[in-house]
């Protein structure tokens, strides 16, 4: 059941969280014991479980006692045109949610925590220290770095096994784990690593700001080389116009297998919790709305998911992004809150929206803050692709309020206070910063643009919903954080199978 939280007054539940509540597997402990590397020094409490005795699911006694200290990981998630017409005039494009976006599934190779690992944006080098709390079947869907990967995109068409639906209560269950704690993994972790194959498989349908439709289907894969360094740029061509529905499932080709995410508050293993054998959930979380993108028209760009015409234009694209999860380690008997602020930016001919969503435990009165995630989305007002913007690696406090800052502790949006009151506002600085400043466009700064107003943009936030987390996916909302549910050509009361729905009081 997923619950609108207040404090002091009841917020509109814009946003929504999908939990995967994990089963009562034991994965024994595994990874090793690297060399120490320094906690971040930031964040304040840390992730620790307290006195709690209460036991990891699945590891009980007759007594109902633990029989050893364990982490609980969950993996969780917050929330056309006919005819293939070959000269589109005008740019387009959307994000898709739930219920239009039906899958999205990844073949998940690891999860691991680590004491340490050297972060540059998505990628990472020496983790050290790392505790392994799931592992999948390496050998499947195994790739060369140097060789044709068309190949695997065909293997996955093939394969059902193995791939995790994040949007499906049953197929989230293959991530059930709980992974006993020994003297071995005394230690504070500060980072984790996720890895999975290179091929993603998905199903949606995404509403365009001109009141068209986007429709996956899938297709051959294939390649092309671009730039001086003959890169490799893989893409789905699809079978039949993205812009006639129905949707169907697709098979594209991420270039990156892996991501790392940052503990704003290490999750600190000590002898004392091994002997009282504590036990922690680690939910780590996403909102899939809106991160799945489609554009059709002109200046679109490139897609992993294309239509082009028969000059080899792309006129219809979608974009499937990396796994980008924030962890939130807590009790088991504690609840994970979550605060979705939205942003509406203009900057020249860019109009897109930025999600900020702050992550802290239910009933702490400091209001921790133990993850932060930050997304571009589009808007109907978009004329062109939004921007990325960096990952938050630090929260620190500051004189003038929260700054969120890069991997390289640069601010990439400073001077934030948190809001109370139902859609209440606060102003903050977006970090911009142009290609040509290296500093700022290799994680210096939020958004990298051809131009930029200033390098610090006075953008208002607005608080659109503040959420718990209780471990049920909510099928539908009445509205999302990514933009209004269109009731569109899907039917909006589908559900998937294994899930609460939405409770009736939203």
């Amino acid at each position: 059941m997923l619950r609108r939280f207040s404090s002091t007054t009841a917020l509109p539940c814009l946003c929504v969280a999908l939990l995967v509540a994990c089963g009562s597997s034991k994965d024994g402990p595994s990874g090793g014991s690297g060399n120490a590397g320094g906690s971040s020094g930031h964040g304040g409490a840390t992730g620790n479980a307290g006195s709690t005795s209460n036991g990891g699911q699945g590891n009980g006694g007759s007594s109902g006692a633990p029989e050893y200290a364990g982490i609980q990981m969950r993996v969780a998630t917050t929330a056309a045109s006919s005819g293939g017409g070959q000269n589109l005039l005008a740019f387009t494009g959307g994000g898709a949610v739930r219920p239009g976006l039906e899958s999205l599934e990844y073949y998940i190779y690891s999860v691991q925590i680590c004491e340490s690992l050297q972060a540059s944006g998505s990628g990472f080098a020496n983790p050290t220290g790392c505790l392994e709390l799931y592992s999948g079947d390496r050998t499947r869907l195994a790739y060369d770095i140097n060789s044709d990967w068309t190949s695997l995109a065909d293997d996955a068409r093939e394969l059902n096994d193995g791939f995790i639906n994040l949007l499906d209560a049953s197929s989230r269950q293959q991530l059930d784990r709980t992974t006993e704690l020994s003297s071995e993994h005394v230690r504070s972790y500060n980072y984790g690593v996720i890895t999975w194959s290179l091929p993603i498989k998905v199903k949606a349908t995404i509403p365009l700001g001109d009141d068209t439709f986007l429709y996956t289907h899938d297709g051959e894969t294939q390649f092309e080389i671009v730039g001086n360094d003959s890169f490799k740029r893989y893409y789905t061509k699809a079978s039949s116009s993205l812009g006639a529905g129905p949707s169907e499932k697709a098979v594209v080709l991420l270039g990156n297998g892996g991501n790392w995410f940052k503990f704003q508050n290490p999750l600190t293993v000590t002898s004392a919790d091994i002997e009282e054998r504590r036990q922690w959930v680690l939910d780590l979380v996403f909102n899939p709305e809106g991160i799945v993108k489609g554009f059709a028209g002109d200046f679109i760009g490139a897609g992993n998911l294309e239509e082009r015409n028969e000059q080899g234009t792309a006129l219809r694209t979608v974009n499937v992004p990396m796994l980008d999860l924030a962890p939130i380690p807590h009790r088991l008997d504690q609840q994970v809150v979550r605060e979705s602020y939205l942003a509406s930016m203009s900057v020249g001919s860019r109009a897109f929206d930025v999600r900020l969503e702050l992550y802290s435990v239910d009933g702490d009165p400091n209001q921790t803050i133990y993850g932060a995630d930050l997304k571009t989305l589009v808007t109907a007002a978009s004329s062109s692709v939004p921007p990325e913007i960096a990952k938050v690696s630090y929260v620190v406090t500051e004189d003038d309020g929260l700054s969120f800052q890069s991997f390289k502790q640069s601010p990439l949006i400073s001077g934030f206070s948190r809001v109370s009151e139902e859609l209440g506002t606060t102003h903050a600085l977006v970090s911009c910063a142009t290609h040509e400043n290296r500093e700022g466009a290799e994680g210096g700064a939020a958004i990298v643009l051809d131009s930029c107003p200033s390098a610090n943009i006075d953008v208002t936030f607005r608080l659109v919903g503040r959420t718990l987390l209780d471990g049920e996916l909510p099928n539908q909302l009445p509205e999302a954080d990514a933009g209004p549910h269109d009731a569109g050509p899907y039917d909006a009361g589908t559900s998937n199978d294994g899930d609460a729905g939405v409770d009736a009081a939203l």
